[in-house]
C-alpha cells in the first residue's frame, strides 16, 4: 500500500481510556503551577533533578537504546528494572515507546512517519503527534522479541501503576514539595526534552552524515538529555550504544552504561567503530 492510500485510510474512534490519557497529561502540564504555591529547599530541587536524571536515563539507556534498538545485552532482571523506571516516566509502556520508535526509523520523516516536522510541523513532531490520538494503537508485530515477556506485557498493560506509586512516593518524602517539584515538574521537563529529540533534533543543529531524514546533532540537546542529542549519528547508525561519535561529543547514557558493564549488568555494547569492523570482517577472510 502506499503512503498516499495510507493516509487516506480514517483513524479509528479514540477509546475512552485513550482520552482519559490525554486529560491526564495535559492536568500533569497544569499541576506544575503548584511548584509557584509550596515551600522550595536544597532537599525537593535534589529530589527534583535526581528524579528528572534517574527516569531520564530509563528512557535514553532503557526504553530507546536497549528496547528500541537492542544495542547492547542484558539479563531479565535489569531489563525489566529499565522497564519499570521507565513506565514512571509518563511515557507510556516499553512496548508502546519502542514500536513506535521502531516504525519512526523505518519511515523517518516520510508521510508515514507518526512525528515529523517536516510533514506535519513542529507542535506534532513535539507532542501533538500523541495528544491528538495518532500514537494510539502500534503495531506491536515489529515488538515480538519484546511481547514474549510476560512482565513486560504486564508493564504494558498496568503502565499507570508505576507512575502514579512514583507521585506517592515523592510525596511520603518530602510532602507537597516533593509531589510538585519531585514528581509533576520533572516528569513534565522529562517529557518535554524527550519530545525535542523528535522535533528540534530534526531542525536546529549540524549533520555529520548525509542521511536519508533531516536528523541533526546538537550538543544542547545531548547534555539535556544523556546523549541522545547526538541525533544525525544515531540515524546514521542506530544499533550503536554510543551515540557520541567523537571524543568530545559528551554522551552520559553511554558513560552510564560503561560503567555497568564493568560491573556485569549489562555486554556487548556496540560503537560505530566495531559495528564497522563486523561489517568488514568476513569480506578479510
Amino acid at each position: 500500500m502506499t503512503a498516499t492510500a495510507t493516509a487516506t485510510v480514517p483513524a479509528p474512534p479514540r477509546r475512552l481510556i485513550d482520552k482519559v490519557s490525554t486529560v491526564l497529561t495535559i492536568a500533569v502540564h497544569l499541576a506544575c503551577i503548584g511548584v509557584f504555591f509550596v515551600p522550595v529547599s536544597r532537599g525537593v530541587v535534589a529530589l527534583a533533578v535526581g528524579s528528572y536524571l534517574v527516569r531520564m536515563f530509563a528512557i535514553t539507556a532503557g526504553y530507546h537504546r536497549y528496547f528500541s534498538h537492542r544495542s547492547f545485552k542484558t539479563s531479565r532482571v535489569f531489563q525489566f528494572l529499565l522497564g519499570l523506571v521507565g513506565t514512571m516516566s509518563m511515557q507510556n509502556g516499553p512496548l508502546w515507546w519502542a514500536s513506535w520508535h521502531r516504525h519512526h526509523h523505518r519511515h523517518s520523516d516520510t508521510p508515514l512517519d507518526a512525528h515529523s516536522v517536516r510533514q506535519r510541523g513542529f507542535y506534532h513532531a513535539h507532542i501533538g503527534w500523541f495528544l491528538d490520538g495518532g500514537g494510539e494503537n502500534p503495531d506491536l508485530s515489529n515488538v515480538r522479541d519484546l511481547t514474549k515477556f510476560r512482565e513486560l506485557r504486564w508493564l504494558e498493560k498496568y503502565k499507570w501503576i508505576p507512575l502514579v506509586g512514583y507521585g506517592v512516593l515523592c510525596f511520603l518524602v518530602a510532602g507537597l514539595p516533593g509531589l510538585f517539584y519531585g514528581f509533576f515538574l520533572s516528569t513534565i521537563v522529562l517529557l518535554h526534552a524527550t519530545a525535542l529529540i523528535n522535533s528540534l533534533a530534526h531542525v536546529w543543529g549540524s549533520r555529520r552524515f548525509e542521511t536519508n531524514d533531516d536528523s541533526r546533532n546538537n550538543a544542547l540537546l545531548a547534555l539535556l538529555t544523556l546523549g541522545e542529542g547526538w541525533h544525525n549519528n544515531h540515524h546514521h547508525q542506530m544499533s550503536s550504544t554510543r551515540q557520541g561519535v567523537m571524543w568530545w561529543e559528551l554522551d552520559l547514557a553511554w558513560l552510564g552504561l560503561r560503567a555497568l558493564s564493568w560491573l556485569g549488568v549489562v555486554w556487548d555494547l556496540r560503537t560505530h567503530a566495531s559495528i564497522a569492523r563486523r561489517r568488514v570482517a568476513p569480506a578479510s577472510r
